[in-house]
């Protein structure tokens, strides 16, 4: 400030100086673009430390005694892994103001960071005293045990603890509401945390952040109808609120809601107020999927212009082109493209393309053939473009490479793959066939064949042995035909021994494994197998403790009237 300055202000008021300095800060806050506390609370909730190391640098910067900008500088430098300059930020807190409660938190904070927790807790102890009704001493304790570093687990029960003290103090207080919303949210409780969004959102009706931090906990939760209208809701309150468009437009885009997602891609763009070239080449794909190749000039243009190392993005012209029928400039845009773009970034579809462009404009066959290959080797994936390239030899009468190439075709045939999917859907289409009267016994062969096929796992095993309850004779009504009964049981056995092995799909095979144990129960009750009936009956009651089939088995056994339901043809044992 020069010496006028100081001897006008000197002469000022008390009311006059104030303007003055307002009028300072405001000067400053449109000039530099000030950042604000708000503004780094955003950056954190959102887990963008590198953005919120920037918004807290300049706030330290501007005010090096703001000990709460120091304090959060060094959480975000410590979620980052930078454990050096997380230090270097508390001692700057410490610093600060070293008498005061923040200068103990962060005292505490570099006691963690020794493994030294309970020094830490006394210093935290020692800053809840000084700082008795100070909010934000409670809320930066809480912060304390809530941002860790990479790989350490965050003391969440520690976090709520002094949140919820903080709370004590004022339950108006949006950073704290926010931060116990998050540590909820990280937890993970779903419920808790949109609890506490909405509360905050209460407090500040106008603010999109915790509209839209509610919209990712909902999404979390696969709420996905949920996601979208409160991501609607925050973008309502400011249309230009970035986060919540780009939110919008990449879940569309992994929805592949190909339509909705250009919009939102193009509101993003268009509205928002921090736009990465990553968000346009986004919407460039988009605009190929959409099948608007003006669209997609223009903007891959535009990008290119920004940075020519994007030139990858030429592909996405060359492919309208071929998509368009403008096979020439297709194919001139294509070899150029592999001119100048890095090898690491060519795709197998950029061979693919390639190789069609240059059959379609009568190019040099065996060279688009070659081209075809290459996407070939480069994804095996897409290995039915061989019986392509045989049709191409066999229209031009080459019918010696035709040979070779359909060889290849059939070749790359996951044989055991298509037979698995053609006996399973083979076995179901005559299990449900209700007008054939040997429904069951055809479904049993087709699933016999799946069995051969897959003998460890149990989907083919546990359809044979549905299929065979179904044979199984009433034995309710001819107790003499019990010796005839137990076809599914050796299908039974063998997909449980497989699905009790298979810990990874568990919850998937629990309603199968339940009319497997069931069956099995059963049927050794009925030959007075009473060690086996035990086993089997353990281990239904364990994934389903109210098994109604097996209670009425426990209890015959216990000298009780009720009598079992005979599996296969009339329970649940033999149902799909």
């Amino acid at each position: 400030m020069t010496v006028i300055n100081k001897k006008l202000i000197q002469a000022m008021t008390t009311f006059q100086r104030k303007i003055f300095v307002l009028l300072l800060v405001v000067v400053y806050a449109v000039s530099g673009n000030a950042q604000t506390h708000e503004d780094g609370l955003a950056a954190m909730q959102l887990e963008n430390w590198d953005k919120a190391i920037k918004v807290y640098s300049e706030l330290t910067k501007k005010d090096p005694t703001d000990q709460p900008a120091w304090l959060t500088l060094g959480s975000a430098y410590l979620v980052k892994g930078e454990k050096d300059k997380a230090k270097e930020s508390f001692e700057a807190a410490f610093n600060a103001k070293a008498d005061g409660p923040y200068a103990m938190i962060a005292n505490g904070r570099n006691l963690l960071l020794l493994s030294k927790q309970q020094e830490a807790d006394a210093s935290f102890s020692k800053a809840e005293k000084y700082g008795r009704k100070d909010v934000g001493v409670k809320r930066l304790i809480g912060e304390s045990f809530l941002y860790t570093m990479p790989g350490v687990k965050p003391n969440f029960t520690r976090a709520e603890e002094w949140f919820k003290k903080a709370m004590d103090v004022t339950a108006k207080d949006f950073p704290t509401l926010m931060a116990l919303a998050y540590c909820y949210k990280e937890v993970p409780n779903g419920g808790l945390a949109a609890q506490n969004y909405e509360y905050a959102v209460n407090l500040a009706p106008k603010n999109p952040l915790p509209v839209f931090m509610l919209a990712k906990v909902y999404k979390s939760a696969k709420l996905n109808d949920k996601f979208i209208t409160y991501v609607d809701k925050a973008i309502a309150l400011d249309p230009k609120y970035t986060p919540a468009l780009r939110a919008k437009m990449e879940f569309l885009y992994f929805e592949r809601q190909w339509e909705n997602a250009l919009l939102a891609a193009k509101a993003l763009i268009n509205n928002g107020t921090d736009v990465t070239i990553e968000d346009e080449m986004l919407l460039a794909n988009l605009l190929y999927i959409n099948k608007d190749c003006v669209g997609v000039s223009e903007l891959v243009e535009k990008i290119l212009k920004k940075d020519g190392s994007k030139n990858y993005l030429l592909r996405l012209k060359a492919y309208c082109d071929y998509d368009n029928g403008n096979f020439n400039d297709g194919l001139s845009i294509m070899k150029d493209y592999f001119k100048k773009v890095d090898a690491s970034k060519v795709l197998a579809s950029d061979y693919l393309y390639l190789g069609r462009l240059m059959l379609s404009t009568k190019g040099d066959t065996a060279e688009a053939i070659r081209n075809m290959r290459k996407s070939i080797e480069m994804d095996p994936s897409s290995w039915k473009l061989h019986e392509e390239i045989g049709k191409i030899y066999y229209d031009a009468k080459d019918y010696c490479n035709a040979t070779n190439a359909y060889q290849a075709f059939i070749d790359s045939l996951t044989e055991t793959q298509a037979l698995v999917n053609s006996y399973y859907r083979l076995g179901l289409s005559h299990y449900f066939c209700n007008e054939d009267s040997m429904r069951y016994e055809k479904a049993e062969k087709a699933f016999a064949k799946l069995t051969e096929l897959l003998p460890d796992a149990g989907l083919g095993w546990v359809w044979r042995a549905k299929s065979m309850s179904k044979l199984e004779p009433d034995i309710e009504n001819h107790p003499e035909l019990l010796e005839e009964f137990g076809k599914a049981r050796p299908y039974f056995e063998q997909f449980i021994t497989i699905a009790e092995t298979d810990t990874a799909n568990l919850a998937k095979n629990k309603r199968d494994m339940i009319s497997g144990y069931e069956y099995l129960a059963s049927y050794y009750f009925l030959n007075k197998a009473d060690d086996k009936v035990k086993m089997y009956l353990d281990k239904l009651f364990t994934i389903d403790p109210e098994n109604e089939s097996g209670q009425k088995i426990k209890q015959f056994m216990e000298g009780e009237t009720p009598t079992p339901t005979s599996p296969g043809k009339n329970g649940n044992k033999g149902k799909g």
